[in-house]
């Protein structure tokens, strides 16, 4: 049976990730700050009660990091898929600040939610990661991220972070290659979760997350490290 942690479990393409995985017939551990309150993940906790366990976890917090890998290792023998989808739109997870009035706060609690955090948790598991069959480490990036396709003022946080994220990726492919660990980093496309509520973003997140985790499936060691669209092809660094 294959075995999953998802961070930002409770919404959006996180959501998603343990609705599909479970109905795949995995075994999945979700995890989010809102854990308890999440009617979504209640009501696939009634239908897949022994394949489905739900811990609270603020991926910004040391403590709750450790504590739930804690947890993770008492329900997990071993990990063959982490996905790290908890992220935010700034650091206030409301208000992006602009050039003229920056918030040091703001940018850095931006850069420990969507870049940090996925290099902790993937540092955290990667014992149960080494355990795992043809083990993936999937980060949730963004357009927003690339380097060479950026040609907008603003958003400072938001995509310096998920640039970051993307450095991130790569310098972990090669650091976990020994073990077979895969790392891929993914843009999902512009799809409509509550970060893009205001926004009139085409794709459902079944669309997205069918079509990543179709490239998860295909993606080979030699094809670690590297950033994809959630259909598979090259996005530009």
């Amino acid at each position: 049976m294959r075995t999953a942690v998802v961070t930002g479990g409770s919404s959006g393409l996180g959501l998603e990730f343990v609705r599909r995985l479970l109905r795949g017939g995995a075994r999945v551990v979700a995890g989010s700050r809102r854990a308890e309150s999440s009617e979504a993940l209640a009501r696939l906790k009634s239908e897949h009660e022994d394949r489905l366990t739900v811990h609270r976890l603020d991926v910004g917090d040391r403590d709750s990091r450790e504590a739930f890998g804690r947890r993770v290792s008492e329900t997990l023998e071993r990990l063959d898929v982490l996905v790290n989808a908890a992220g935010i739109i700034a650091g206030d997870e409301e208000r992006i600040s602009v050039f003229g009035a920056l918030d040091q706060e703001e940018l850095a609690r931006t850069f420990l939610i969507n870049s940090i955090a996925p290099l902790m948790m993937t540092e955290l598991l990667h014992p149960l990661l080494e355990r795992g069959e043809h083990p993936i480490v999937v980060n949730i990036s963004s357009l927003n991220g690339s380097i060479a396709s950026w040609d907008r003022p603003g958003k400072y946080s938001y995509c310096a972070s998920k640039a970051a994220l993307n450095m991130i990726t790569k310098t972990l492919s090669v650091e976990l290659k020994d073990a077979g660990i895969r790392v891929v980093a993914f843009h999902p496309g512009w799809v409509k979760t509550w970060m893009t509520r205001d926004e009139p973003a085409p794709m459902e997140p079944e669309e997205s997350v069918a079509g990543m985790l179709r490239v998860m499936d295909s993606l080979t060691l030699d094809g670690s490290g590297r950033f994809l669209d959630w259909r598979g092809r090259e996005v530009p660094w």
